[in-house]
């Protein structure tokens, strides 16, 4: 047994991480140790959740930090880098070593050098990849590599970019170290095999877990015993038994739609969950941002103690949520399955009422063994619970045992690597040149030979789809191949903007014989782009959309593909043109109220959706004065802004000040101050007369008006 005092650690370090409830390392973590964990030895460690794999990653920085280098932690989602930064903020600071944390994500074309500054960077794996694309300096300190959720290599969206960062890593840092945590790998041998690693591999939980399966009146649970439900609502039955004696509730659902019905029915049949005093102040909360139907509705279900979880949930949305179930004033939380792989939020049970998903008309695909694994490790609260339980809802007793052999006692899927498409390599290949990691054809395969996809089915598959992709970049004038392999201007900048090449032709296609643009036709310009083909498209009827594009085709770049030559084509248009519709109601300062309506998307939806389009308006700027298009250039710079801010151009002055977003700049545009030098030259009375200015506004956007003009202006 290793008592925390035993590693040799500083006092500070040992008294932080005993103030976290670290007392006596697990067995896995003592298996770390010993085989090289504080030596810097590779490692793939795969544990449950909330067994203690972020310990490890703690040991292991504090090791690096303490020998003077960097480290890099990875993680799959913006969320998780916020938890991170929070977690190792805390211990650090505790510890009084002066570690300095920072977490960073998105902003893809900062070279991110103020970041040589930490010690210990917390990064998403897009924003990682970005750092080695724009050849941040600092990169060459980084002495360990931490990979979270490293089961995400198999994801076909973020698995080939997670691969090709650790493979770029390898090249830009200087011999680091690598340590991946999962808690469901299969092929953890393959893993440690890539990266000539330790694997330890362990099933303890500090909270035991039982799965079961409840089909037909009947619970069978893994610790052997059946139980008998009755009822007319087996859901309820199970919900009303998991509240006993404090216990909360995560019930996963296949859409958020289902998601948001189970919520309202929970809600709707246990009046008693919701007695907490402070979910009236979380349910107000919920409403502070932005009215809407949206919040209304779930600001009405936090007060009765139950909520939904889902990507529709705007930023303020989901931290109020998640405040709310961890401070355990929210005891039911229904959720689509994309929690499983965010942020920690255990509960005493999850139920998984489906585990069938609709991916289309006439196509049902059932969960796989991976995911079921990932949302039933959510049961189990360490500190609150003794055990935790997972149950899996069937509709026929039939199905009984096949879900049980299949889910409870199946092992997750191998992992296998997707980087092999199109997509992803002409991105990654042409990054390996641009950074100047690849200058030769020879040492772009060795880099590639260096990833998880290589290692599985061998480089040489591997290299000859890597021909096509680097004549696609010759031929659109990104890379030249003359003996060595180099980088133009134009393809340079498409690497350190993060956007796929071919969003790039197409914008120059879709310009090639325009002077100018309309503002309805930049914004179908971006909305066309492969880069914004996987972001929540409004929901508007059909026919109402080809009845606005007959309207407004003379202010159109392009025309539609014919609808029976190119029925994909049509479709893809029409989808992007109902974007570029509510992009315009949203720039021309439209209620967003009014736009969640008219267009029946969600303010989480919207927010990405948003930041999206403003990326690639910018990306597209930047592209159009490579190309010396220079007048294109301007109009989608400020379309970019535009976005950003939701404002007619006019205002994008007044939004550049502290607190003021769309309705409060119109405001003071309607009072006549118009511009920076206006409030920095208006009287305090003069300014807290305007709706929305106040005192504490007032003063903070003068004083800043103020510092930004120089000492000349007076109020």
């Amino acid at each position: 047994m290793i008592r925390i005092e035993d590693l040799g650690l500083p006092e500070g370090l040992t008294r932080a991480l005993r103030n976290e409830g670290v007392q006596v390392l697990y067995p896995h973590q003592e298996e770390a140790i010993r085989r090289g964990l504080l030596e810097g030895r590779n490692m793939v460690v795969t544990a449950p959740t909330a067994s203690g794999k972020t310990l490890l990653a703690m040991l292991a920085a504090h090791r690096a930090i303490s020998s003077g280098r960097k480290v890099l932690y990875l993680t799959p989602l913006r969320a998780l880098t916020s938890e991170k930064l929070e977690e190792f903020s805390k211990v650090f600071r505790e510890s009084g070593l002066g570690v300095r944390v920072r977490a960073v994500s998105g902003d893809y074309d900062d070279p991110g050098e103020w970041l040589a500054e930490y010690d210990l960077i917390v990064s998403t794996y897009e924003k990682a990849d970005s750092l080695v694309r724009h050849g941040a300096s600092w990169l060459g300190s980084v002495g360990l590599v931490v990979v979270d959720e490293v089961h995400m290599i198999g994801d076909r969206d973020r698995g080939p970019t997670l691969e090709m960062t650790v493979a770029k890593l390898q090249e830009a840092c200087s011999e680091p170290s690598f340590l991946c945590l999962s808690a469901t790998v299969r092929n953890g041998e393959e893993l440690a095999g890539w990266l000539d690693a330790e694997l330890i591999r362990s099933d303890f939980r500090p909270v035991p877990l039982i799965e079961g399966v409840f089909a037909g009146g009947r619970l069978l649970l893994s610790d052997g015993t059946t139980r008998t439900l009755e009822g007319p609502d087996p859901l309820m039955e199970l919900v009303a038994e998991s509240l006993r004696d404090g216990g909360q509730v995560l019930v996963f659902a296949m859409t958020r739609k289902r998601a948001e019905e189970y919520a309202a029915r929970i809600a709707g049949s246990l009046l008693e969950t919701g007695d907490d005093p402070r979910l009236e102040e979380y349910a107000r909360e919920v409403l502070e941002e932005r009215e809407s139907p949206f919040s209304e509705r779930l600001s009405l279900l936090i007060r009765r103690g139950v909520a939904f979880h889902h990507a529709g949930l705007s930023y303020h949305h989901r931290r109020t949520v998640e405040e709310a179930f961890r401070s355990r004033a929210l005891r039911v939380l229904c959720s689509t399955t994309t929690l499983a792989a965010g942020v920690n939020l255990p509960a005493r049970t999850v139920i998984i009422p489906e585990y069938r998903k609709f991916r289309g008309p006439g196509y049902v695909e059932e969960l796989t063994v991976m995911e079921y694994k990932q949302l039933s490790g959510r049961a189990g609260r360490p500190q609150f619970d003794r055990v935790g339980y997972a149950i899996l809802m069937a509709r026929h007793v039939t199905d009984l045992h096949y879900l049980f052999e299949k889910y409870v006692r199946g092992l997750p899927e191998r992992i296998v690597s997707s980087l092999a498409s199109d997509r992803h390599l002409r991105s990654h290949v042409l990054s390996l040149i641009a950074s100047g990691i690849a200058r030769t054809e020879t040492s772009l395969f060795r880099v590639l030979s260096r990833t998880f996809f290589a290692h599985q089915f061998g480089a040489r598959v591997l290299l000859a789809k890597t021909e096509p992709v680097l004549e696609f970049l010759e031929s659109h004038g990104m890379i030249t191949r003359s003996g060595t392999l180099e980088v133009t201007p134009l393809g340079r900048r498409v690497s350190e903007l993060y956007i796929d090449p071919l969003t790039a032709v197409r914008l120059l296609e879709i310009v090639q014989e325009q002077e100018s643009l309309t503002e309805l036709g930049a914004l179908l310009a971006v909305s066309l782009t492969p880069d914004m083909r996987d972001v929540t498209y409004p929901a508007i009827h059909r026919s109402k959309v080809e009845s606005m594009l007959d309207e407004h085709a003379d202010q159109l770049p392009v025309q539609p593909p014919d609808p029976f030559d190119d029925p994909e084509g049509y479709e893809l248009f029409l989808d992007a043109f109902a974007l570029s519709l509510l992009l315009r109601d949203w720039i021309n300062e439209v209620p967003e109220r009014e736009i969640y309506e008219r267009y029946r998307i969600e303010p989480g939806d919207f927010a990405a959706l948003r930041e999206r389009a403003e990326w690639i308006s910018y990306a597209a700027g930047q592209v159009m004065r490579v190309v010396g298009r220079k007048g294109l250039a301007g109009v989608f710079a400020v379309m970019s802004d535009r976005i950003r801010h939701g404002v007619r151009s006019e205002l994008l002055e007044l939004v550049t000040l502290p607190e003021i977003g769309r309705v409060r700049a119109r405001a003071l545009w309607s009072h006549g101050i118009r511009s920076v030098r206006d409030v920095a030259e208006a009287p305090l009375e003069r300014l807290t007369s305007v709706p929305g200015i106040g005192q504490r506004i007032a003063e903070r956007i003068k004083e800043h008006s103020l510092r930004l003009l120089g000492p000349s202006p007076r109020s």
